[in-house]
């Protein structure tokens, strides 16, 4: 068949377009659609690990002295004046403390709340010991050491700037570190597992221990299982109002390696953004968000990391 030149052109036109029309499946649409494939799985596999837990202080230099001289906590980040920012280590570098005085910003005043609203808990091997020990360098007994139904001994303390610190000696450690060690960070909620949901949901967060009614007392650790939260609904003792408390009188500090995502993945689940993402002088990127109960959480990916 022979065609004219005009039917030979528009045979060569209809094939053009064909070729076109195939081609946002094969090249551009697969680019948006792989760029989206990527986007959930960074959403869906952010590695987020707790990193601190923040307090102003009225004399970071004594405090961290005491911390490192009673607790065997080693600095990490060292800082300066005004501020005297220091970073501590549990002695495995499991887990981070954060003290300082930031003149501009109310101080936590810990002395002023009940051991079982908040407490910060060490793991230790040998819990009469410390506890003598902490006792002889300034530290006073908020509860007197007792034994629970499941066999662990605990006792909690207040050091001597009134902060509920708890030791534990278990029968069946949850973390799998030996030594003296930051084991969890205690509060007493309105809802323990709403919370606990929340943050499995959202930072990939673990259940370690599942309690029962009517207190419900949870415990959930980060992916990697460095730290935990004790979760509760203890109503005969205080709930603190976090909304209430400055995010630079306490906050608790996760690592994260996509800050951004990390960012648009929790206001979506309902936190709230207090400090937008910054860059610091060290340059560390950091955000501080407020859980929906208000808890402040900070969020860094470090220049250089201080833990493993």
């Amino acid at each position: 068949m022979v065609y004219s030149k005009k039917e030979f052109s528009n045979f060569i036109s209809i094939l053009i377009v064909v070729f076109i029309l195939s081609i946002p499946l094969s090249s551009c649409q697969a680019k948006e659609i792989s760029k989206a494939d990527t986007s959930k799985s960074v959403k869906t596999n952010i590695f987020v690990r707790f990193e601190h837990i923040a307090f102003n202080v009225p004399d970071p230099v004594a405090t961290v002295k005491w911390y490192t001289t009673n607790l065997g906590m080693k600095i990490m980040r060292a800082g300066s004046a005004p501020t005297y920012t220091t970073f501590l280590a549990d002695s495995g570098e499991h887990m981070m403390i954060e003290l300082f005085h930031n003149a501009g910003y109310p101080l936590l005043e810990p002395a002023k709340m009940h051991h079982m609203a908040i407490h910060l808990a060490f793991s230790t091997p040998s819990i009469v010991k410390t506890q003598e020990m902490l006792v002889a360098a300034g530290a006073t007994i908020a509860d007197s050491l007792r034994k629970t139904d499941s066999g662990d001994q605990v006792m909690t303390l207040r050091d001597p700037w009134g902060l509920p610190i708890q030791f534990v000696e278990r029968v069946k450690p949850m973390l799998s570190f030996t030594g003296l060690y930051i084991e969890h960070f205690a509060m007493n909620v309105s809802d323990s597992r709403a919370k606990a949901k929340w943050y499995g949901e959202n930072l990939h967060s673990v259940i370690v221990r599942d309690g029962i009614a009517p207190t419900y007392g949870m415990f959930i650790a980060d992916a990697g299982k460095n730290m935990m939260f004790e979760l509760y609904q203890q109503q005969k003792y205080p709930i603190i109002d976090f909304t209430t408390i400055s995010h630079m009188s306490i906050h608790i500090a996760f690592m994260v390696d996509d800050i951004q995502v990390a960012k648009s993945t929790l206001v979506a689940a309902g936190a709230k953004v207090v400090d937008d993402i910054t860059k610091t002088a060290s340059g560390d990127f950091v955000l501080m968000l407020r859980d929906p109960w208000g808890l402040p959480i900070q969020f860094v990916k470090r220049g250089n990391a201080m833990l493993k």
